[in-house]
């Protein structure tokens, strides 16, 4: 209870920083913002553990990692090299202007040493990047692979409750997100810090009162640190939700350019998309404003170690403490500490955005998979009995309560038809059956088995769902109705096409079945895809067809000719209807009739239309009566 009331406290605090802001965020933002914040809170994330995370997810030892970075110290330390030869030569001069005794070959040797030195550290260096970026391209690609195998097991609704357009940022541009962190940031950071450490540990050797002097800035850095870290999270949340938002805008823009255009909703549709783009802008800026002021202290104060550092060596050279070539380190070290501590800065920010970037990553591949026995484990399922509800409880994962109490069965051999208002829970009901979730509570049969104790291979072989968005693949519509069954034979896709009512057109396209059906069958109708859907569900051996909305984009030439296609569907097999168009399914053997989640009535269309008045009202305002 404490560990809730502390995510809650947090996830409070961080909305109150982010609306001290003074932005006008819409309501996707600040859920995505309490979604982060909440997932931080409860899953915090080190270095240590974002690190072993990702390797054990990435595929890639971490042995390999290990080396790049061994690589990338060793070749940064080299670097020292130049310093060195910085004060060998300061040396080589003054003795050449006071003593004479400075022969020039002593020179060409330290420097030609010097390049040889810097020569290896390049080499070593380059050696360490090209392992890391092989290891980051190697990473990113089997993460990706990672999350689409993720998709693949867990409950197909995940897809229905997020966007495509945030499913997408999260595949694609949060993974590409990493990649500085792991090719850059991963092998360079402990190099970088090795420098300052040895410059540090140099100056000592040097004289311990010039190393105390090169920390004199130290206050000043802790200054600049503490004013771009203040109020660092709201700005970092708000900054990752608004560009979450606006790729969701970007991807519903595009994919709805189409029914934008067709509803003459340009504007409003582009509006939302400008708030989106302005507000992602917006809260940019606002992030690099409030650093600019600490980003510029910290690098005064890290450019100012020769403030105190200089007068100190050149009063001890003075008083005879401190030689040449000892002055000459004094002044050449601090280089390496002020080049490599701001660029340690900038990791550091670094990882505070890739943090988030990986707890949503983590919260995909955690997502929980469905759990089914495995494919050989096939259950024993009864050819007479159908699907069985009972006492069905379902829940979407925002809480929000789907289906309360629902009980029916749809009988083997037979049309069942689910009708109701929107949002009544019909779709709810057909997505269950094809197993897109598990239920809250209760059970969701076939053959007298539990979905839940039938392999998925088993139940895709028993159950066809057809969806009303009516999706194709980019290819040839041959292929896309083979997909119903991948062994079939030209002449079989085309007796489901001839039974499907789609055999016609498809012979009067350029290339008959060898057309291209275009991204998500887009150079086809509505109906047209409709109907080649149902095709492959014909062509599909299984024992039940689940049709969600099958003639939601059909136009009345379509509807009929989808209508008569039905009847082949139905021949040996049990048909499930989601419909809205009630004439489509005024034959079915069963009605089950949904009112806010609820079975308020089921029978036939004769028997509903005398016993059930929410029936009878949904029958009049499809024909039109007055009610």
């Amino acid at each position: 209870m404490r560990a809730t009331a502390t995510s809650e406290e947090r996830c409070a605090a961080v909305m109150r920083g982010v609306d001290a802001l003074g932005f006008d965020l819409p309501d996707d933002v600040r859920a995505r913002i309490q979604e982060q914040v909440t997932k931080n809170e409860e899953e915090p994330t080190s270095v240590s553990r974002f690190t072993r995370e990702f390797f054990s997810f990435a595929g890639v030892p971490a042995s390999r990692m290990l080396l790049s970075i061994l690589l990338s110290i060793a070749g940064y330390l080299l670097q020292l090299a130049g310093a060195f030869f910085a004060a060998y030569a300061a040396s080589w001069v003054y003795r050449a202007a006071t003593t004479g005794d400075a022969p020039f070959d002593q020179l060409v040797v330290a420097a030609a040493v010097t390049l040889g030195v810097l020569a290896v550290h390049l080499l070593l260096t380059s050696a360490s990047s090209l392992i890391s970026h092989k290891i980051a391209f190697t990473a990113l690609r089997q993460l990706r692979l990672a999350l689409f195998s993720r998709l693949s097991r867990i409950p197909q609704g995940y897809l229905i409750e997020n966007s495509v357009g945030r499913v997408r940022t999260l595949v694609v541009d949060r993974v590409g997100g990493l990649e500085d962190w792991i090719a850059h940031l991963m092998p360079e950071v402990p190099g970088r810090l090795a420098v300052p450490t040895a410059s540090i540990v140099l100056l000592f050797a040097v004289d311990w009162r010039v190393a105390l002097a090169a920390f004199a800035p130290l206050p000043l850095i802790i200054l600049g640190i503490a004013v771009m870290m203040a109020g660092c999270e709201p700005r970092m949340q708000l900054w990752m939700a608004s560009k979450g938002s606006l790729a969701a805008r970007a991807a519903e823009y595009i994919q709805g350019t189409p029914v934008i255009k067709a509803f003459l909703q340009e504007d409003a549709s582009f509006s939302r998309f400008a708030k989106s783009a302005r507000l992602y802008q917006d809260t940019t800026m606002a992030w690099w404003r409030q650093s600019w002021l600490g980003n510029g202290i910290t690098l005064a104060a890290m450019g100012s170690p020769f403030l105190a550092v200089v007068p100190v060596a050149f009063t001890l050279f003075g008083a005879g403490e401190l030689d040449v070539f000892r002055l000459g380190l004094c002044l050449t070290l601090p280089l390496g500490i002020l080049q490599h501590m701001y660029q340690l800065m900038s990791c550091f920010e670094l990882f505070q955005m890739a943090v988030p970037i990986w707890n949503e990553i983590r919260g995909l591949l955690d997502y929980p998979a469905l759990e089914r026995p495995a494919a050989s484990q096939r259950a024993a399922l009864d050819p007479a009995r159908g699907i069985a509800f009972t006492d069905v409880h379902f829940s979407y994962s925002d809480g929000s309560e789907a289906l309360g109490g629902v009980s029916f069965t749809a009988e083997r051999g037979q049309v069942t038809a689910l009708v109701g208002p929107s949002g009544s829970g019909k779709s709810t009901i057909a997505r269950l059956i094809a197993s897109f979730w598990d239920v809250g509570s209760g059970s969701v049969s076939l053959g007298g088995v539990n979905l839940r104790q039938i392999p998925l291979d088993q139940l895709m072989e028993e159950v066809s769902y057809v969806s009303q968005d009516a999706y194709l693949f980019e290819g040839t519509i041959r292929d896309n109705i083979r997909l119903g069954r991948p062994d079939a034979t030209d002449e079989e896709i085309v007796r489901a096409a001839r039974a499907a009512r789609c055999h016609e057109f498809i012979m009067a396209l350029p290339q008959g079945y060898d057309t291209d059906a275009g991204e998500a069958g887009g150079r086809l109708s509505g109906g047209e895809r409709q109907r080649i859907t149902l095709a492959r569900a014909i062509l599909k051996p299984a024992s039940f067809v689940v049709l969600d909305e099958a003639t939601a984009y059909a136009d009345p030439e379509s509807e009929a000719q989808i209508q008569e296609a039905l009847t082949e569907v139905v021949r040996g097999r049990s048909l499930i209807v989601v419909a809205h168009r009630l004439n489509t399914v005024r034959g079915a053997s069963k009605t089950v009739v949904m009112d806010k989640g609820r079975v308020a009535a089921q029978g036939t269309h004769d028997q509903l239309i005398r016993e059930s008045p929410l029936y009878r009202t949904l029958w009049r305002r499809f024909n039109g009566e007055e009610l």
